[in-house]
């Protein structure tokens, strides 16, 4: 990726420095305007050409705000002053309001992202927060220092501003404390927040630039430039961010890595500001120039495609394996956004979107679309859209298949890391609730029951993409970067697979999991291991050195047995893992569960036997079962599945089975629903649940002195007195027959047998 920058000579309008920049939309296109110290507002063409002078200021112009998108109902913008005012602004040039704010220059002048507030700034120090009519809600906080830049927290319940050295977080609700770190050695210049990656930018006169998160910790620091540097800027995608500084315009991954760099003729750039579609930003400039720079040649790749878009809006796809080459031709409109994977790449602008095929490239699925599109989030069998308004699940053929919208639903803070989608699913972190995750039917649009809570913030989110209905698994890190395994459709356990993950990603082709977790590269080759015996967790991961990928790494891929990690720097690092997974998942997903043994014993991995244990259980083959609990030798578990293989019918099984995996309720309510009564006593008795176990026999009227015999035994073997009143008063009531007892037992045993070899002989 690289920038084209638009800078003609005869095209400068201002006479001196551009002092604000910022996009608007009119009902075409995008257009842009300009502020400079020779009290002119300008227009612009996104090329770059001049369009007309739209008005004069009778004061010097230090900063420009746009009212965010769809908040309003037209075009209007602040424009901050030298004299301490700030003025509402419409798009034709009208000034429909004029505000004195501050004692000496306002420098700083933000909207918040809901569009019902404004912030400012100034060289007096104090940072207030204004209605969006102009009416004065409060004086937020006065420092001893000119305040040279104020942003809005992505939820609008806080401000960040820059004072000195230091860069100041404070809530707009009163009584709430500050905080407040050192972030440069010299003055901070300029700060910015992401509302989609909600992490900070900030810029200072010691010639760096930082990333910060949203607790003030510091993810990023520049090497120092050769200048002051003057200005930052987030694209609207989060993908992205631009530095400018003397004679240098930077474009830089949102790690903090260096995509290119640009070197115009324009002096300081002092301000920056990103179009809506994240394709282009604009530069205020030292010597007057307004610079429109392009992202142009932007690459995308997926396996052995690799897909270009070229500064003539065509794009270009490349098959490294084949050696071809496939010319899509040009746009009507400029490409927006592009997604390639599973076969099938999709590409929009802010009126359509194309759909292409792995196996066709030459004729796309066209449709029509009302809203720019912001995201894509792809699947193997469709794709989500997400615009202004809505989520859209499309087909690959082009078929719209639900539409997901609810009250609350802001859709311009989802971002890869928060929404997810599956053949069946589609999952989404709730931006006004970060803890919640809620859950849709792909075909319906429809929430799938109730939303998942987790106890802290969530960071990202993934669902697997194997399996379907109740296998469906969430994968879940969260602020504190803990990695957690939840189910999809019932949120009934949430279990921690490890702590200090950094990244992780599904694989393609199986439920494998892998993570960065403290310097390693964490396989986890069947992850839902969890759900069935969280003991087997440690026995099936597996662990690779991976110092070399370093700080703040991201896995980018994970296609069959490689994964591909982008280190902080922009390098690819690829690592693979072992293949026997692959085709043991190929096994188990077909029941092949004679040549998934015959597998683990080729490969004689422990790790791999204890996978297909836990596949085992879950697919309910005991036989195999047992002999993969012997290979890792697992004595105990063996001795249960063992017991559990010997039980005469499948209701005693699936309800032992549950006990297995530790989930006791479920294995009582599967005896109970099948009036098994005498075996749920029995099974609360082994739990030692003695009290539930006598309240379901009184209530059955059956095995009271069951019970009270096997808690007799007990306290003798403890050594303890009884001290329960209820069993007390029981003991006085009932005899305890050890004879009567065992009888009672065996007839009951005696009729689950005769039940079970009828139900057998039943059976074709």
């Amino acid at each position: 990726m690289r920038l084209k920058i638009g800078l003609e000579e005869e095209h400068r309008k201002h006479t001196s420095i551009v002092t604000a920049v910022g996009y608007y939309k009119t009902a075409k296109q995008y257009e842009v305007l300009s502020c400079s110290d020779d009290q002119s507002v300008w227009k612009w063409h996104v090329e770059g050409a001049p369009i007309s002078k739209l008005c004069n200021l009778d004061s010097y112009c230090t900063a420009m705000a746009w009212l965010p998108n769809n908040r309003g109902p037209d075009n209007t913008f602040a424009l901050g002053c030298a004299d301490g005012t700030f003025r509402l602004m419409s798009d034709a040039g009208r000034e429909e309001k004029k505000v004195d704010a501050h004692r000496g220059a306002l420098i700083s002048v933000k909207w918040s992202f809901d569009g019902s507030a404004i912030a400012t700034a100034g060289e007096d120090g104090s940072v207030k927060v204004w209605s969006r009519s102009g009416m004065l809600r409060s004086t937020l906080t006065q420092m001893p220092q000119a305040v040279y830049s104020v942003v809005w927290s992505p939820d609008c319940e806080s401000l960040l501003f820059a004072c000195g050295s230091k860069i100041h977080l404070k809530s707009i609700q009163a009584g709430q404390k500050q905080v407040e770190w050192k972030a440069h050695d010299g003055i901070v210049l300029q700060l910015d927040w992401s509302f989609v990656n909600n992490t900070i930018l900030s810029a200072g006169e010691d010639c760096r630039y930082k990333i910060w998160d949203s607790y003030g910790r510091l993810l990023f620091n520049s090497a120092p430039l050769d200048h002051v540097v003057t200005s930052v800027a987030w694209s609207p995608t989060g993908k992205h961010f631009a530095v400018g500084s003397y004679n240098l315009v930077k474009l830089c991954d949102r790690t903090g890595w260096s995509y290119c760099r640009a070197s115009p003729e324009t002096g300081s750039i002092f301000a920056i500001s990103w179009c809506n579609d994240g394709t282009q930003f604009a530069c205020g400039c030292g010597n007057g120039s307004v610079v429109l720079a392009s992202l142009v040649d932007r690459t995308i790749s997926w396996q052995n495609t690799d897909v270009t878009l070229d500064e003539s809006n065509s794009i270009t796809v490349h098959d490294v394996l084949s050696e071809t080459r496939e010319d899509l031709g040009d746009f009507r409109d400029r490409v927006t956004d592009m997604s390639l994977a599973y076969g099938a790449l999709v590409v929009t602008t802010n009126t359509q979107c194309f759909i292409y095929q792995q196996s066709n490239w030459n004729t796309p699925h066209v449709e029509d679309l009302k809203e720019p599109p912001t995201l894509i989030v792809q699947c193997p069998s469709h794709f989500a859209l997400v615009d202004a308004t809505a989520i859209k699940v499309i087909s690959y053929e082009g078929r719209v298949m639900s539409t997901i919208a609810f009250s609350g639903l802001r859709t311009e803070f989802l971002n890869h890391q928060t929404l997810s989608i599956c053949k069946d699913a589609v999952a989404l972190c709730d931006p006004s609730s970060p803890k919640q995750i809620r859950v849709f039917d792909v075909y319906t649009g429809r929430p799938i029951g109730q939303p998942l809570q987790h106890k802290l913030d969530i960071v990202r989110i993934s669902l697997s993409q194997m399996g379907s209905g109740s296998d469906r698994k969430i994968a879940i890190l969260d602020k504190n970067k803990d990695l957690y395994l939840t189910k999809a459709m019932q949120a009934d356990r949430t279990e921690k697979l490890g702590s200090m993950a950094d990244s992780f990603m599904w694989g393609d082709s199986t439920d494998m999991l892998i993570a960065l977790m403290d310097d390693k590269l964490a396989i986890f080759i069947y992850p839902a291991v969890c759900f069935v015996d969280k003991d087997l967790l440690p026995k099936t991961l597996e662990t690779k050195i991976c110092t070399d990928a370093g700080k703040h790494a991201q896995i980018v891929a994970f296609t069959g047995s490689q994964c591909t990690i982008r280190k902080a720097d922009g390098a690819d690092l690829v690592m693979t893992t072992m293949p026997y997974p692959q085709l043991l998942y190929q096994h188990y997903e077909k029941g092949q569960w004679e040549q998934a043994v015959r597998l683990c014993r080729y490969v004689k991995s422990p790790k791999l036997w204890a996978s297909l244990a836990a596949m085992a259980i879950q697919s309910r083959s005991l036989e195999t079962v047992e002999i993969a609990l012997a290979a890792i030798e697992e004595v105990d578990k063996l001795q249960f599945v063992s017991h559990i293989g010997r039980l005469p019918d499948e209701v005693l099984r699936s309800a032992e089975l549950a006990l297995f995996c530790k989930r006791p309720e479920e294995a009582l309510n599967i005896l109970k629903q099948n009036k098994r009564i005498y075996r749920a006593i029995k099974m609360n008795i082994r739990l030692h649940r003695w009290n539930d176990a006598l309240e379901l026999a009184l209530k059955h009227q059956t095995h009271v002195d069951t019970v009270l015999a096997y808690r007799q035994q007990h306290l003798e073997q403890m050594k303890h007195v009884e001290t329960n009143e209820q069993f007390q008063s029981w003991s006085q009531q009932i005899a305890v027959n050890w004879e009567d007892i065992k009888m009672k037992i065996k007839n009951e045993k005696d009729i689950e047998l005769r039940n079970a070899n009828a139900d057998g002989a039943d059976q074709p």
